[in-house]
């Protein structure tokens, strides 16, 4: 009696003759038709054999195999035997992200979708397993992904762009990442170009919001109560002349202490203010600005900022409105 009989179209060749090769290394007994079925073989009467000498039936859950009337009749076979015993003898492995309609609707698959192989394999072991490991993979689950010990933000301002950097010692509170999101926010008729600085890279997503949002890759999955460093630019054109004297820091991730460094290259800097103001319609506290010597390069330094709060900085004269970057944490 073997393990699996894998049941596939043969547009999903390659991934059957894969997940045949991962269950076999693992120890189970499979048969599939791209290595059993031989040239000469009833293929009627072999596809009879595998079905009643195989105690599970593993699908490769796709678009083609929703629309084979091949498969349907070998699956359904499968599915009265399921419903005799109450024993789990069908289970999907899903490749696309395909929708099961009718009886296959409530039978749960395994997803692979998107995954990486070593996630697809993971994912595929522990759902042939009888059995579940009862207990959390990663502790506590922290709200929060990062901690940051310390994030120094720069902005070097120039007449037609500012070069921005972000040096964040960080740590790590989920593990089974390689990334740690970021964003910023700059205006749509300009241009950000996000380089990695040292042995990571940087991964650019789209997401529906107003940011402009990447990951910061790493060549290995990060661990928890691990301290990392790492450092991004970003050049920020400026060719509108939208911007003028005023940047925010909105902080949405804790940070244990936050430095920001203004570097302004050109122009008469008269006075810098700061100030702390909630980032919340729905609470309206705030800090009454704090005039400083304008000093450059300015560097204002705050312990423990509050979540939900943006760190603004006005520079030159003080004149309402004021253009807005906001860079998010």
């Amino acid at each position: 009696m073997y393990d699996f009989f894998i049941s596939y179209t043969g547009k999903d060749e390659k991934y059957a003759t894969w997940i045949a090769e991962i269950l076999e290394r693992k120890g189970c007994s499979v048969i599939i038709q791209a290595w059993d079925f031989r040239p000469g073989d009833n293929f009627i009467k072999k596809i009879n054999y595998s079905l009643k000498n195989s105690r599970k039936l593993l699908i490769v859950l796709s678009s083609e195999y929703l629309k084979s009337n091949w498969c349907e009749e070998e699956w359904v076979s499968k599915l009265a035997e399921q419903t005799r015993n109450g024993s789990r003898t069908i289970i999907p492995v899903r490749i696309e992200p395909v929708v099961p309609t009718g009886l296959l609707e409530p039978i749960v698959y395994i997803d692979i979708v998107d995954k990486s192989e070593a996630d697809a394999v993971t994912a595929i072991y522990e759902g042939i397993s009888e059995t579940v490991e009862r207990r959390a993979k990663s502790g506590f689950p922290a709200y929060y992904s990062v901690e940051n010990k310390e994030i120094s933000i720069g902005y070097r301002v120039e007449s037609k762009q500012i070069v921005y950097t972000k040096k964040c010692i960080t740590e790590i509170k989920t593990e089974g990442k390689n990334s740690i999101h970021n964003r910023i926010t700059w205006f749509d008729d300009e241009t950000v170009s996000i380089l990695s600085v040292g042995e990571i890279r940087i991964e650019r997503i789209e997401l529906p919001d107003t940011n402009i949002n990447y990951n910061v890759v790493f060549d290995r999955e990060l661990k928890r109560g691990e301290i990392i460093e790492y450092e991004v630019k970003a050049i920020l054109t400026n060719k509108k002349g939208h911007f003028k004297d005023f940047f925010s820091t909105e902080v949405i991730t804790p940070i244990e202490r936050l430095n920001i460094i203004i570097f302004h290259i050109e122009g008469d800097l008269k006075s810098i203010f700061t100030q702390k103001i909630s980032s919340s319609l729905m609470n309206k506290r705030t800090e009454e600005p704090i005039e400083h010597e304008p000093l450059i390069p300015f560097s204002w330094n705050i312990d423990k900022p509050e979540l939900g709060f943006e760190y603004k900085n006005l520079l030159e004269i003080v004149i309402m409105p004021y253009e807005l970057l906001s860079v998010c944490l």
